[in-house]
């Protein structure tokens, strides 16, 4: 594993430090669950973007099957 240095803020610091207590967890342990949340957002985004892109030209046919009588 590598370690990192990072230059926070100090209120920054102070509110990642109470966050990481207040979840038992340890502020290296809290700061890599927060990356892997970050990871896991942006996949999902790029996974919708994705999705987007694909049904885009589909829209009107979509719209058309939901008002047929």
């Amino acid at each position: 594993m590598r370690a990192v240095t990072i230059n926070l803020p100090e209120p920054l610091d102070a509110q990642i430090e109470q966050l990481a207590h207040e979840n038992g967890l340890t502020l290296s342990d809290f700061l890599v669950e927060v990356s892997k949340d970050l990871i896991r957002q942006d996949e999902a985004r790029k996974r919708f973007s994705k999705r987007a892109e694909r049904g885009k030209d589909k829209v009107e046919t979509v719209l058309a099957m939901l008002q047929r009588d």
